[in-house]
């Protein structure tokens, strides 16, 4: 919204002044790379001009009584201003307007409008007016340092911290750019204990300018619209990169780790003992938690009054010398990380994000799994994960896999692309990794603890003897553990578990960290607190953060760029690849197959390559296959290679087996500045019976392997049943699929009182056994555990292309969730085959409940599981909700409820008229 000349004259000026013209805009801070919105106007005095600089506290549609004078800037002979013009080549659609005196240093990034051309005409015009022309400077260089930023996010317009006098002339209003600092302006109207770093954020009236300019992520939000930076900007990102150690200086940070698995208790008066242990107050904490919440209402609701205690008590015991802002906390049921940063170091921390990863069955159940968090502070990037891995003396692999999983899958997506954990420069992974002591019985454990053996013993431990020698947290350091085992306790006491069970001693809970510049001060573990049965423990840091000189930066930059301006001139991007064709034989649900491409840069400058999506597709390939990476910089001579793998999951099985698609594409390589190659990737899938319909496998005689490819495509289509019945094919019909019954028949001899049922993660190879064995029909018991085999089931069921209850009734079963009797008219309306499923599986876990003595397993745990898994919406499925993603979530959890809610009346209610 524009603000009109007389609107501005009238609230801020004086009378023997005129405003020339006004136009919104933003200011984009060079150091964080944080924008601002506000409203320029060029106001004239006789002979004298200056630029008043408004903040805006309403946005979007601001009026003028939401702007204030922030800072008043005069056009005289000291200003220096360059202006760069959009240019559609470079899809660049704004202007940048850079000022530079005693009194301001700037970007200011303006809308394309014929406003804004008026406006730089207006200024030029003013300037040549002057006695002493001003001088131009070369443009001054943006920041290529790699630092992310908050995708779709800004911080909000500042807020005056005091009333000022409008009534000034031009040459005494000037103001001190530091006020145009959000981050001290926000926290001048609060109390810093009131806000959290996080929390600034809010929309924008411009598109995303960071990632126009290239300051941020490597490609754009489309959500932002933002849009793609430059082949150009990328190569001086990675050769600004390559050079950082020019322009970069040192400078140390205290942090202070701690993780604690609390048993599901409150947190008790103080735990100063465990937070408070230095004599002086870290920079940062970073403080886990692990089985938080016990309860069962912990998986079914997001909120936890747990949550709140444990975070008023680490609140509340912060080093009291130190005054902390929080930076994020990000909760998975029971397992929970707080970060917070010291109040002298808020303004250098940006673009933070956070992620769950949960490794419970089909990633559903969050009692196990990972927490992160992440942010940049001055030009380093650092991660915090907390993790519960898998519990019990023999599941040694299955704690491995629950790592692959929280390292393979936790992304952070406020980037785009979304960032990886191994892409930070500073790693610390804590919490309760549950690995334990190998090949002593526990007289023998607690025998070397007594006589303070303890580094004998630590040979024995699971994870030493992984480190460094496995793929198993690759790359991560531990420092020496000098304190005896944290687990396992009796509660309130510093006595070893004398329960029935008597668990042998073991370090649980331990403190894993990489990257370079990280000393490990003090690793310890607190005895003096005692109501869990683990200890908790911390690991004081010291760590190395770069510092970006501005001026050295700008000096290799221009070298950079006079560079890249002779070369450009004399080369053009050349590479060679070692084959444009590559064939995956026999790619099987759920297994990875993997073949490698080579890229050479043959030529004699930097070569940028992308494979970019092809004509009206939304991505560069299918979505069984990705290639990593993506796209990547390969300098003169070197080589990059490229992992093509495909693996087809619950989401692309059901198109492969009904023919509707191929293991079929074509690869779009594309060289920046240069040509494109064509890479076609193709192979046969082996039809399974995961990812079939039911309609089709109640017409399966014999295992899906004995089906001809031709058959199976038949009964796959939609109505093969009525067409088979017009026909008059015959032949036998299942009630439910054979491979449904074998699933729950063998859950059902063998385990039925299992604890910790459908809690559990299976293992990989396991599952691809089971798969195995439905497809070919032998071996005849089915082969894995019982975690294994349930959540086989699961995934059986998260594969059907039609749920067990169809998408077409899923809006009605939500609407209807709270009436027993109209959820059992929709159940009595879906087709026979999915009816009959329906009744079979409800009819067994009601089984399983009446074991609930033995199993553990809970009516609404098990509604709240199943109702997902029976009730799943259609992928083009949105729910009802305001803009707000607030509101987004509230609903999505209400609808989740809603499911749960449907699901409970036909485990607690008989089911034999349905």
């Amino acid at each position: 919204m524009s603000m009109s000349n007389k609107q501005i004259e009238e609230k801020f000026l004086q009378k023997e002044e005129k405003c020339i013209i006004c136009i919104p805009g933003k200011m984009l801070d060079t150091f964080s790379h944080a924008t601002v919105q506000l409203y320029i106007a060029l106001v004239a005095r006789q002979d004298d001009h200056g630029l008043f600089i408004f903040s805006v506290n309403k946005f979007p549609n601001p009026s003028i009584n939401d702007l204030d004078i922030d800072k008043v800037v005069p056009v005289d002979a000291d200003l220096r201003t360059v202006s760069e013009v959009p240019d559609i080549s470079q899809k660049k659609d704004f202007y940048v307007l850079h000022l530079k005196s005693k009194f301001i240093n700037a970007q200011l990034v303006l809308p394309d409008h014929t406003s804004t051309a008026t406006f730089l005409e207006e200024l030029t015009r003013a300037q040549s007016a002057l006695t002493k022309p001003p001088s131009l400077p070369v443009a001054p260089p943006r920041r290529m340092r790699a630092v992310h930023i908050r995708n779709g996010q800004s911080l909000p317009p500042p807020v005056p911290d005091r009333p000022r006098n409008m009534k000034e002339p031009i040459s005494q209003r000037i103001t001190d750019l530091s006020e145009l600092d959000p981050l001290r302006k926000a926290a001048s109207k609060q109390s810093l204990d009131e806000l959290d770093i996080d929390d600034f954020g809010g929309s924008s009236e411009f598109p995303d300018v960071q990632k126009m300019l290239g300051l941020g992520s490597s490609e754009p939000s489309t959500e932002s619209g933002a849009k793609p930076v430059s082949a150009r900007e990328t190569i001086v990102k990675y050769m600004m990169n390559e050079r950082e150690v020019e322009f970069t200086d040192i400078s140390k940070l205290k942090i202070f780790v701690g993780t604690w698995n609390t048993n599901g208790q409150s947190p008790p008066i103080s735990i100063a003992q465990w937070l408070q242990v230095d004599p002086e107050p870290p920079d940062i904490y970073a403080i886990g938690f692990q089985e938080l919440d016990l309860s069962n209402q912990a998986y079914i609701f997001s909120d936890s009054a747990k949550e709140t205690e444990w975070q008023h008590a680490v609140k509340s015991c912060l080093h009291p010398k130190g005054r902390y802002r929080k930076v994020k906390l990000v909760r998975l049921i029971g397992v929970m990380l707080i970060v917070y940063v010291n109040e002298k170091h808020s303004n250098k921390v940006h673009f933070i994000d956070s992620d769950t990863v949960a490794t419970g069955i089909m990633g559903i159940m969050g009692n196990k799994g990972g927490v992160g968090v992440r942010f940049t502070i001055e030009s380093t990037s650092i991660c915090f994960l907390c993790s519960h891995l898998a519990a019990h003396q023999d599941e040694l692999e299955r704690r491995n896999q629950d790592y692959r999983d929280i390292s393979s899958k936790m992304r952070f997506k406020q980037f785009v692309p979304p960032l990886t954990i191994d892409e930070h420069e500073l790693v610390f992974w804590l919490g309760d990794l549950n690995y334990r002591l190998n090949d002593l019985d526990i007289d023998t454990v607690k025998s070397m603890i007594k006589n303070s053996k303890l580094k004998d013993l630590m040979s024995y431990d699971q994870l030493h003897r992984q480190l460094g020698r496995t793929e198993v947290f690759k790359g991560y350091s531990e420092a020496e553990v000098t304190f005896q085992p944290t687990y396992k306790y009796d509660i309130n006491s510093d006595d070893w578990d004398s329960s029935e069970k008597s668990r042998p001693p073991a370090w649980c809970d331990r403190i894993l960290y990489k990257g370079g510049g990280i000393t490990s001060l003090k690793y310890r573990y607190h005895p003096e607190l005692k109501i869990s049965d683990h200890k908790p423990v911390s690991d004081l840091f010291d760590v190395e953060v770069r510092v970006v000189d501005e001026e050295k930066s700008r000096k290799v930059y221009e070298d950079i760029m006079k560079q890249l301006d002779r070369l450009e001139n004399d080369y053009l991007p050349q590479v060679k690849l070692d084959k444009t064709e590559i064939i995956l034989n026999d790619v099987k649900f759920i297994d990875t197959k993997e073949d490698i491409l080579t890229i050479t840069n043959s030529g004699q400058v930097p070569v940028n390559f992308e494979f970019i999506q092809k004509l009206d597709e939304p991505s560069y390939c299918k979505p069984w296959m990705m290639a990593s990476p993506s796209k990547a910089v390969i300098t003169p001579g070197k080589s990059c290679e490229i992992n093509i793998s495909v693996y087809v999951d619950k989401k692309s099985a059901a198109v492969l087996n009904s023919g509707e698609d191929k293991l079929e594409d074509i690869l779009v390589l594309h060289l920046n500045g240069g040509k494109d190659f064509f890479i076609s990737v193709s192979g046969n899938y082996i039809a399974s019976s995961f990812g079939s319909s039911l309609e089709a496998l109640i017409q399966m005689h014999g295992p899906v392997r004995e089906i001809p490819t031709a058959q199976l495509v038949e009964i796959e289509q939609p109505g093969s049943l009525v067409k088979r019945d017009v026909l008059n094919q015959g032949g036998r019909l299942y009630a439910i699929p054979k491979e449904i019954w074998r699933l729950v028949d063998h859950l059902w001899q063998y385990g039925c009182d299992q604890e910790d049922l459908f809690q559990q993660p299976g293992l990989n190879k396991e599952i691809q056994l089971i798969r195995d064995c439905l497809d070919t029909g032998a071996p005849e018991k089915i082969p894995g555990s019982i975690h294994s085999i349930a959540e086989g089931l699961l995934l059986f069921l998260e594969s059907l292309p039609d749920p067990v209850i169809p998408k077409s009734v899923h809006r009605r079963c939500l609407e209807c969730s709270n009436n027993y009797l109209l959820c059992k008219q929709i159940i009595l309306q879906i087709p026979e085959y999915h009816r009959n499923v329906f009744r079979y599986l409800c009819s067994f876990l009601k089984e399983l409940l009446s074991k609930s003595q033995n199993n553990g397993l809970d009516i609404k745990f098990l509604a709240s599981l199943f109702g997902d898994v029976f009730l799943r919406p259609d992928h083009h499925y949105v729910p009802t909700s305001s803009k707000s993603n607030k509101n987004v979530r509230s609903v999505a959890k209400e609808e989740e409820m809603k499911r749960a809610a449907f699901v409970y009346h036909f485990l607690s209610n008989s089911i034999d008229d349905v």
